[in-house]
């Protein structure tokens, strides 16, 4: 190899041929050829880009884990956790001794916050409410399209929020509403009388078994039936409760497919057709079993459609489709994913908060005999708990709180992204940063709870017994706070309450009772377990 050849390939490589290009098609050829001095040099080359590959991030960001190749910093996480990034990412923020540090995901540079001040900025400003809408996994379950709610960002996301929180409203989604909560008791009531008689139904009979209930399966008709209510304006009947069962456990599956800081599948498109080694399939089954369900409720809708009477949101949503001046975000499979969207928390997220919250209830007897207690003098044994109820039982209420605060059912939240160029900390956040709010570890420090490995729900209730502030962001906060949010805390206040009123709890011999029992995915949600409930 002439000196002219070696010059003009040691520039080619200066100028970002690729590292692993390099060492594969000419490091061999440049090997045998060069002078002993000339290998040094090279070798020396190849370390310095091995070094600023490891170590190089954009300037004035946050500190950073190290870069490995192909999965970045990801591989680390999964070397310390690889069933729980949440946890990986708080050890690492304690590691690196800094709330707000970096990482890179394959090739993808993503910012983690892990204390309220920083998590609290992200979710308040508005250069955070991008979301990542551009990966395969998340396009595949929408028609290979951005739509819905949660995975689209900019003009379409500000138009679709608009309109669906302004029509909700008016069917109790979002604020408080006589006719929804009516609506709401007699589903409590007959879940109540459900428990408490034999079951009837044989899909009834596979989750009650004398006074026995599996949870958190017993508790998916009631969750389901109450949001599809506000959506479509009618009911399943208690034969029809399966429909409900199939949908929560369909959305469960696609919850628990899923790793929460996107993982594999962000950061590598084509480990989606290695079947379900990194979820996909269950993603795909998952989300597509709900999509069928709604779609043909949209034709059972469609036909009865009346222009004088809406009797849920889809009504609304589908006169709008007849517009000819609407805008273009306004399509069928648009509907279709945003009701899954508003729709499957209620289906999966709710139940598996409940059930944390009954678990830990019971791993804590005295806890739960305060709760109980409070109920019994304030409601009594006449009639049922109400939302109405709520201001007056405050330790029921910062109970529910402490379980969702210690047990984060979405450890990571949604992945947010910077929509420009900006600041958090006093550093740089590059546009189209993912940024990631670690809300897990901001509900578990120390510096903001004391105690955060204890259950108290006493850190809830001021001097006087009421209620406080609360800070665990649970549902978010900002332009991006989750829409169910009162929706959500109302049936989980409802049940809870209900079900301490009515009965008294155990665990069952050779049942997953333990609360570190759990399965990981966007939330994180217990194993299925049989409870013995006793009338109290």
């Amino acid at each position: 190899m002439s000196k002219k050849d070696t010059v003009y390939l040691l520039h080619t490589f200066k100028n970002k041929i690729g590292l692993r290009t390099f060492l594969i098609q000419y490091l061999p050829l440049v090997a045998t050829r060069m002078s002993p001095l000339l290998i040094v040099i090279l070798t020396l080359l190849v370390v310095y880009k091995l070094y600023r590959f490891v170590y190089d991030k954009p300037p004035n960001t946050p500190p950073g884990l190290i870069r490995i190749p192909i999965g970045g910093s990801y591989w680390l996480l999964l070397w310390r956790n690889y069933k729980y990034v949440h946890l990986a990412l708080d050890y690492y923020a304690k590691k690196l001794k800094s709330k707000l540090f970096s990482c890179y995901f394959g090739d993808y540079f993503v910012v983690i916050a892990n204390d309220y001040a920083n998590i609290k900025e992200i979710f308040s400003r508005e250069e955070f409410d991008g979301r990542v809408t551009s990966a395969d996994y998340i396009k595949d379950r929408a028609f290979k399209k951005e739509l819905g709610i949660f995975f689209i960002e900019g003009p379409q996301w500000q138009e679709q929020r608009r309109f669906a929180l302004r029509h909700m409203r008016d069917f109790g989604f979002g604020r408080r509403q006589d006719t929804l909560e009516s609506e709401v008791m007699d589903e409590m009531t007959l879940f109540i009388d459900i428990l408490k008689n034999e079951p009837i139904y044989d899909e009834e009979k596979k989750i009650i078994k004398g006074n026995l209930a599996l949870f958190p399966d017993i508790l998916y008709a009631s969750a389901a039936n109450n949001i599809w209510t506000i959506m479509f304006g009618y009911r399943f009947n208690r034969s029809e409760h399966d429909i409900l069962r199939h949908l929560c456990r369909s959305a469960l599956m696609m919850q628990r497919a899923n790793d929460p800081s996107g993982g594999a599948l962000f950061q590598r498109p084509i480990l989606k057709h290695f079947g379900n080694m990194f979820g996909y399939k269950n993603h795909i089954t998952g989300s597509n079993a709900m999509i069928d369900v709604v779609k043909k409720a949209l034709e059972r809708q469609k036909a009865t459609l009346s222009e004088n009477v809406n009797r849920g949101f889809v009504d609304i949503y589908l006169k709008k489709l007849n517009e000819d001046d609407k805008s273009p975000y306004f399509t069928e499979e648009q509907l279709i994913i945003l009701l899954i969207d508003m729709m499957f928390p209620a289906y999966s997220a709710v139940p598996t908060a409940i059930t944390h919250a009954i678990k830990y209830l019971m791993h804590h007897p005295e806890i739960m005999n305060k709760v109980q207690n409070e109920i019994d003098s304030v409601v009594g044994t006449g009639r049922l708990v109400t939302w109405a109820d709520r201001i007056n039982l405050p330790y029921t209420e910062a109970a529910i709180r402490e379980s969702l605060r210690i047990e984060t059912l979405a450890p990571l939240g949604i992945i947010h992204k910077t929509m420009k160029k900006t600041t958090l900390g006093g550093y740089n956040i590059p546009a189209n940063t993912p940024v990631i709010a670690n809300l897990a570890a901001m509900n578990n420090d120390p510096d903001m709870w004391g105690d955060p490995e204890n259950f108290r729900p006493e850190r809830f209730l001021k001097e006087d017994g009421q209620l406080s502030k609360d800070l665990t962001l649970t549902f978010g906060f900002g332009h991006r706070l989750c829409a169910g949010e009162t929706f959500a805390r109302f049936n989980m206040f409802e049940t809870i309450a209900l079900l301490l009123q009515t009965f008294n709890f155990s665990f069952v011999d050779g049942e997953p009772s333990s609360l570190d029992d759990k399965v990981p995915g966007l939330i994180i949600s217990p194993k299925e377990l049989w409870l013995r409930l006793e009338l109290r």
